[in-house]
């Protein structure tokens, strides 16, 4: 017997087909929507064919489009979002919250509607201008978003009242580094999507639970790559370039794949309440770390990275995910171990 209907946008993507595989395996059916039919999606999920059904928006920022679409809906997870793609303000921000809120206003008039689950990211946790000194980014925000304190937090400590303000007028560029402003821009969506969510839960008190999540760096196997060059642009494209190709920086504080997908799935549970947040992080690593991980398990595939690898890792506390989800993080090493192995399997094939 069925366990309800999903509605899930983003399934095409890295974390999203994870999350589709996921909540079929669970007993789900799903109802996949798509900016356009995917071929390799549909192959993907084809031995669960009786569970799941497609549909087409064109365009996430039109509330309307989603009238019909939520017909008979039990959840959703709406894990569509744009990655780093360019320095394009517009090309971030407009789809990232009125692709959010749009899908949220849209639920409240289908009363069968009972959760949803946004994916947002710890950078939504974040300060634009980096964590205040001595902080921990938690699983729970508090919506103070106008003024700034810095505070020494213990682990125990939930929130952070800290400033999540975004000037959407403002300059997102550093002149040192513009390289990096497509980051910034994907950290500016990240925190005024997160804000606009909640500011509509506290506004519109729907009938539906709402939960999001907010997951690390997401590394692991990737069900939609189909070839090696699929690596770039995503999160495992970073870790590949830290490791391979000797990027200077390797983002170190991650998650993998699967817990973000059963993370998805688990807080589907009626126990986990209205108004919930979580933070999705493993335990971080150091690049020396990686090196010798590399020289033990893959001393022939080439690897750039070195002891003297500089890794950035973030001070987190995911205890509360842990308790309430259950999770149990996989290892870096874990993550390292799959992207690796997909990427040298793809150059393998490659080259016969």
């Amino acid at each position: 017997m069925s366990k309800g209907l999903i509605f899930i946008t983003g399934a095409s993507g890295f974390i999203g087909s994870a999350t589709a595989v996921e909540a079929l395996k669970a007993g789900y059916r799903l109802r996949v929507c798509l900016r356009r039919p995917s071929v390799q999606l549909q192959t993907l999920l084809s031995k669960y064919s009786t569970q799941v059904e497609f549909v087409v928006i064109l365009d996430f920022t039109d509330e309307t489009a989603f009238s019909d679409k939520l017909d008979g809906v039990d959840f959703v997870l709406h894990l569509a979002s744009p990655l780093p793609h360019g320095t394009d303000k517009e090309t971030y921000f407009t789809p990232a919250v009125k692709g959010t809120t749009a899908l949220l206003k849209a639920a409240t008039k289908v009363p069968s509607i009972k959760k949803v689950v946004v994916t947002s990211s710890m950078a939504a946790l974040v300060p634009l201008d980096g964590i205040p000194n001595g902080g921990v980014i938690q699983g729970k925000q508090c919506s103070f978003f106008h003024f700034h304190i810095d505070v020494v937090l213990t682990p125990s400590s939930e929130s952070n009242n800290w400033d999540f303000s975004v000037d959407e007028n403002g300059s997102f560029e550093d002149p040192t580094n513009p390289a990096a402003t497509p980051m910034v821009l994907y950290m500016a969506s990240k925190l005024l999507a997160n804000m606009a969510t909640w500011d509509f839960w506290k506004t519109a008190k729907p009938q539906y639970a709402l939960v999001t999540l907010h997951p690390a760096f997401v590394y692991g196997h990737n069900l939609m790559q189909t070839s090696a060059e699929g690596i770039r642009g995503g999160s495992n494209g970073a870790l590949w370039g830290f490791i391979m190709e000797g990027n200077p920086t390797g983002f170190l504080t991650g998650v993998h794949v699967q817990d973000v997908a059963e993370a998805h799935i688990r807080a589907l549970d009626p126990k986990i309440v209205d108004g919930s947040k979580y933070l999705l992080a493993g335990k971080s690593i150091t690049g020396p770390e990686v090196a010798r991980f590399m020289q033990r398990l893959y001393p022939d595939a080439g690897a750039a990275v070195t002891e003297d690898a500089q890794g950035v890792s973030s001070p987190v506390n995911t205890t509360k995910a842990e308790a309430e989800l259950g999770i149990k993080w996989r290892s870096f090493e874990v993550m390292v171990q799959e992207v690796i192995d997909q990427q040298l399997g793809f150059r393998k094939n490659a080259f016969g």
